[in-house]
């Protein structure tokens, strides 16, 4: 049974169903208007029949079937039709630790959640005026004596509850239900008994106690237990408790270690050794996920610099050449995880903006060599070092950009900083010039000192540690590449995204820093001090002679160059000019080839041109002849029939004639006309 516009109704299909009525009864009881049918049946919605235009008859037996008057009943399942599942109730009552550390017995949770779930529908009941008038059978007075009388008649078996039988006692358990300070919410219907602290005859036998002793264990300056326990003795003996031992501070020390592990060693080092890590695996293809950092390279190099000193004879300042041997190097590599393959690198004195593109746009280069055309990767990652410098050219070479979380930046969770150490162990070590696993690791792990500066003298320079790098990656590309290749190969041609040639040079290349025109000859521009001409096979560049083009390059292939106008609309990539030889003698094979293509580029365009003036030349000539008003104007001697002759061919003038005793005159020139 239900309310539809305020009329109680049942289902149609619920009396047939229940041997109330037969389908035939009801059509014709409904034919002969023996019954109201208050909503007629369409797909998913049944069809329902007003309870008062009944037959006593059916009355009668509809209140044996549900064993009371409908109109009671009613009041009661309004509020049980209010009752919708809560998952928030659900998963707070399964995962509230008790003060013990223990879970809520299991039979308690389930009453908490009714308690939870029947209070809500009370406010929503309460709330909604049509569903409380509904409820109350129409009154409003001694509202919370009929919700109380609604919820002791909810089913106990399904909804088991232990909320007040008393009307206003359920009253203010729905108001501290429904209280929004601390002590309001789910956790109002938690017992008291269940949330006082477990007391013992310990020293440590109360929260105050208890908090000044985590707080002493968490100290940043990392107390040891002795200075835990003076300390908190010290406030012990001015409060009048008990002192304790520095095996009670060592007892409490791993008790409360999960608490106060990160106010000694810090957030980092809490996810890095006390919080559950996340285990992934690595790509199943090539160019699926890209990560890059930069390393400091545990390699020294010597560097001779120009130093200044006051001579103390003298009083005068000069200069000495000092050698330093701690010098190191920093490489940034972006790394393929798919099997540890360093698709790109770039090393520098530093981790700079400046170098996190060199590699990158190595990157580029090197999937070129790889294979036959630049790609991008579907998700790159990094951390947020020159972030907003580097999205614009993250977002050229990934798909996807993800950041490292800071609090996640440890060397579990980034798989280059292993990848880093296992350079580390692999390749330097074994170098002359190796200076060890970083400050961190235990001394009987470093290099001997005394070995250093015995042999610091035949330490590389900076561009020998640099060659050092560089040989060590690419044997890694070496021994990796086959892999890499045939992997490749299998993967879906879906899944590879080529990076364009004109991204390519927007994203990493440099402007000459100057602006240049199209001329016939082309676009000339100085790059790396030579004069250098270039052109576009695409016939809209030629479109733009008015336009002022800068030139973007790659330092290290010249031959092709991205012109790109002040708002970056127009982006063409010309090619470097094809030089000729003047003397047929001097060609060779290519020439002709490059001289064809020239030819037919301007066949095409002149054939365009043509096309295109044919075009406007047939629409002006329509113009004029439907408006014969024009005829007359100065515009009409400017145009020019199919055949390119000026229209006033057509219009045939006579010549004044002559006396037959002159000499013919010479026409002029307007008169030839």
């Amino acid at each position: 049974m239900e309310y539809f516009n305020n009329i109680l109704c049942f289902a149609a299909g619920w009396l047939i169903e229940n041997d109330i009525l037969t389908k035939d009864a009801y059509r014709n009881m409904a034919r002969r208007d023996k019954l109201q049918i208050v909503r007629r049946a369409c797909r998913n919605t049944p069809a329902l029949i007003s309870y008062d235009s009944m037959p006593d008859a059916l009355k009668e037996t509809i209140q044996t079937i549900i064993k009371g008057d409908p109109y009671t009943k009613v009041k009661y399942s309004v509020l049980e039709g209010l009752i919708v599942a809560n998952t928030e109730a659900s998963v707070f009552f399964e995962s509230f630790r008790l003060p013990n550390g223990r879970f809520i017995p299991k039979k308690t949770r389930l009453t908490y959640y009714n308690n939870a779930i029947i209070l809500d529908a009370i406010h929503t009941l309460i709330i909604s005026k049509q569903a409380k008038r509904r409820a109350m059978g129409g009154k409003t007075t001694r509202s919370w004596d009929k919700i109380s009388e609604a919820v002791q008649s909810l089913d106990p078996v399904r909804y088991p509850h232990d909320l007040p039988t008393n009307a206003r006692s359920l009253e203010r358990k729905y108001k501290a239900y429904k209280s929004k300070d601390e002590n309001g919410g789910f956790v109002s219907l938690i017992h008291q008994n269940y949330l006082k602290e477990v007391t013992n005859n310990t020293k440590i036998n109360d929260s105050y106690k208890a908090s000044v002793l985590s707080e002493l264990l968490g100290d940043p300056r990392n107390l040891d237990n002795a200075q835990v326990a003076a300390n908190f003795n010290e406030i012990a003996k001015k409060l009048g408790w008990q002192e304790i031992s520095t095996q009670t501070a060592g007892v409490w020390r791993k008790k409360l270690d999960l608490i106060d592990f990160a106010g000694r060693r810090g957030t980092g080092e809490l996810y890095n050794s006390k919080l559950m890590q996340v285990k992934r695996s690595a790509p199943t293809n090539p160019l699926y996920y890209w990560t890059l950092d930069g390393w400091d390279v545990e390699l020294m190099y010597k560097s001779v610099q120009v130093q200044k000193y006051k001579d103390k004879k003298t009083g005068m300042t000069k200069e000495r050449n000092v050698t330093t041997y701690w010098n190191r190097l920093t490489v940034v590599v972006v790394l393929d995880p798919f099997n540890k393959y360093p698709v790109g690198y770039a090393i520098g004195t530093h981790e700079t903006p400046e170098l996190i593109k060199a590699a990158l746009r190595n990157a580029a280069q090197h999937t070129a060599e790889l294979f036959g055309n630049m790609y991008r990767t579907h998700q790159i990652q990094s951390d947020k070092y020159a972030k907003d410098a580097m999205r614009p050219i993250y977002d050229a070479m990934g798909a996807h950009y993800t950041m490292t979380s800071k609090k996640f930046s440890n060397a579990k969770a980034k798989i280059i900083e292993p990848y880093f150490k296992y350079l580390n162990k692999t390749y330097c070590q074994s170098q002359i010039n190796w200076s060890g696993f970083g400050i961190t690791a235990k001394k009987d792990k470093q290099p001997n000192s005394e070995f250093l500066n015995k042999y610091h003298n035949n330490f590389p320079d900076k561009n020998g540690c640099a060659q050092q790098i560089a040989r060590f990656i690419e044997h890694e590309r070496n021994i990796k590449r086959d892999a890499y290749l045939e992997a490749w190969a299998k993967m879906p041609a879906a899944d590879k995204i080529k990076l364009s040639y004109e991204s390519y040079l927007r994203t990493f290349g440099e402007r000459t820093g100057h602006k240049n025109y199209l001329h016939g000859s082309g676009v000339h521009a100085t790059i790396n001090g030579i004069k250098r001409s270039y052109d576009c096979f695409d016939l809209n560049f030629r479109k733009h002679a008015a336009t002022q083009w800068s030139i973007l390059f790659d330092p290290d292939n010249t031959s092709r160059v991205l012109a790109i106008n002040d708002d970056e609309t127009l982006r063409f990539v010309l090619e470097e000019k094809y030089l000729q030889p003047m003397a047929l003698h001097d060609r060779k094979e290519g020439d002709a080839a490059a001289l064809a293509r020239i030819g037919a580029f301007n066949e095409g365009a002149i054939a365009y041109i043509t096309e295109q003036r044919a075009i406007t030349g047939d629409k002006v000539r329509e113009l004029f002849d439907g408006n014969p008003q024009l005829n007359e104007t100065a515009a009409k001697l400017m145009l020019v029939d199919s055949m390119g002759r000026n229209k006033i061919y057509k219009q045939p003038r006579e010549l004044p004639a002559q006396p037959a005793d002159e000499k013919p005159r010479t026409k002029s020139i307007y008169e030839k006309y």
